[in-house]
Order: C-alpha cells, then structure tokens, then sequence
C-alpha cells in the first residue's frame, strides 16, 4: 500500500487553473504529485502540514506566494525556488490572483531505486544531494522551468511508447539543475533583507515607511530599490503597503467591532471616505458591504460612513 505523501487531504486534477498529476500511475514511482497552477482567483492559506518522506519544491513563474517554516517566512518571487526537507512543517499563504507556479512532490526513500539510478552508488548519492540542500529559497535558471513544461507535456502524449523513459530523464536532469541551483545562486544578503522588509511592511501596515529610508537599509540606491522590490514582489513599495492596509483592514472589519472611521485612522488613512474609495477599488465591495457579507453587526458610525461612501 501506498504511503500518504500529506497529512492534508488533497485531490488530482486537471483544469484550467490546476493541475495535480500523479506520475507513479506512468512509471515514476517516486514521484506522487507533479502540479502546475495559473489562477484566475485567489485561493486560501494552507495550513501548517508536513509531506512524510517527501522532499517538495515550488517554482515561481508569476506573481508571489509566501512560505512559513517554524516561523520563519520566505517570499517565492517570479524565477525563485523553494524547497522544503522531508518531514518539515510549513504553511503556505497569499494564493493571489495570477499566481502561476509548478511544484513537485517526490519520495526520497524510492528516488534512486527508480529515476535511472542503474547503480547503488548513484542512487544514494543523487538522495544524498538532494537531502543535503541546506537553502530552502534559492535561484532558479531557465532550464529549470522548461524540464517542468517538458515533464506535463509528455504525460499528455500517453500514445508514445518512450514515453515513460523520456519522463525518467527530463525528471532525472530537473533534479540535477535544482542540486546544481541551490550549490550556486542562494539569494544575496541585500535579496534576503528585502524579503524582511516586506513581512515587516505586512506585520505593521499602519506604520509610515519612507522608500529611501528603506533603500538605505539594504543599501541600494531608491529606483534600484524600487525595480527589485517589484521584482521580488510582484507590486512596487507604496502599493504593496497600500495592499497589506487593505488586508488588515479586512481582519478589523471581521474580527472586531470597531467602526470604519477608527480603522481608517487607525491604518493611516487620511479620512474614513479616502479609505472607502480605496477598499471598492481593491476588493469591490464598501468596507460596511464587506463586515455584512462576513456576518458582522455595524454600529451606528458604520452606516453612517458606509453611506458616505456609496
């Protein structure tokens, strides 16, 4: 029998948006999951969970997600890969719209015994390499993302008889790349300094930040700065700050009683009416439309600014 590969429940698919292939029923069996997501709409956090005997990695194409590991966090930017040990917990938040990703799930106790490993030396030490990654957010290249576009389009060629041999090697060279890329292109100092700056932005967005002052703190220049935190991001500096406002103002509105005019001055809005205008913009909906929608009561001073705000 088939041991699980998580303790979350999770289902094989082939859609649009996404797509979660199982390469053990095509004569890989250490491979359980082989995915591809392009999103049209947000999707929730996923909770804490840990893959038992599996190694699992994420490539960034579009669009950012956040990884959390024993409270620390990593950003996966567009051409970043992130890459989690057998057997760590780790949540995984901020599924946004647009996101487009790839990711791979594989058994470490069946990697050498079935991906071309004629030989046990060479088996153990492809598992060796592999569990001995000591990064988890690192570099990618460009061969990188076309072994994962190779991978699904021979799964979708069950007509050719190679097809399983082809799988083993294409699967066999993405694995060597990802060793080769966490040896050679782990993120700078000034890249990892950037990333604390956006959780630190996302911990307290009430808080004013002024782009020079946070250029000078990982010591580039204001557009340098600017073009890398959009990079790395998916937003410029002001609307990333802008973005995780609205997102706090969202948890206000659900999980406390406070009114829309408290929330915006509390957030460093200029005026309860400029913070309505902003949130329609971002999520469509008046900040009073958005507590009803989410089964909170309004106040009196909540009517009053939610009609202000129509």
């Amino acid at each position: 029998m088939t041991s699980a590969i998580s303790n979350l429940n999770f289902e094989y698919m082939n859609t649009s948006e996404r797509r979660v292939l199982n390469l053990e029923n095509v004569g890989l069996p250490a491979i359980p999951m082989l995915g591809y997501c392009n999103y049209r709409h947000s999707r929730p956090d996923v909770p804490l969970h840990h893959h038992p005997g599996c190694i699992e990695i994420h490539l960034g194409i579009r669009n950012t997600l956040s990884f959390s590991i024993e409270n620390r966090g990593w950003r996966l930017a567009p051409g970043d890969l992130f890459f989690t040990q057998p057997d760590e917990y780790h949540t995984v938040s901020k599924h946004p719209k647009g996101l487009i990703m790839y990711w791979l799930i594989l058994r470490v106790d069946l990697l050498g015994k079935t991906l071309l490993a004629s030989q046990q030396g060479e088996a153990m030490a492809l598992s060796q390499a592999l569990t001995n990654i000591t990064h988890h957010h690192f570099r990618s290249n460009h061969r990188i993302k076309g072994h994962f576009q190779s991978l699904h389009m021979l799964y979708d060629d069950p007509t050719s008889q190679l097809r399983t041999l082809r799988l083993r090697t294409v699967m066999l060279s993405l694995l060597l790349e990802i060793i080769s890329a966490a040896n050679q292109h782990a993120l700078s100092p000034a890249e990892n300094n950037l990333t604390a700056i956006m959780n630190e932005i996302e911990s307290a967005p009430e808080k004013e930040h002024s782009i020079d002052q946070l250029a000078r703190r990982v010591c580039m220049a204001p557009n340098h700065f600017i073009t890398r935190f959009h990079e790395l991001n998916g937003l410029p500096p002001r609307q990333y700050m802008l973005a995780c406002r609205i997102k706090k103002a969202q948890y206000l509105l659900i999980t406390s009683q406070k009114t829309v005019t408290l929330i915006a001055m509390e957030l460093g809005f200029c005026s309860s009416q400029h913070f309505a205008t902003l949130f329609k913009q971002h999520t469509g909906v008046t900040p009073i439309g958005f507590r009803k929608t989410n089964g909170r009561t309004n106040k009196e001073g909540d009517i009053s600014s939610d009609n202000q705000s129509r």
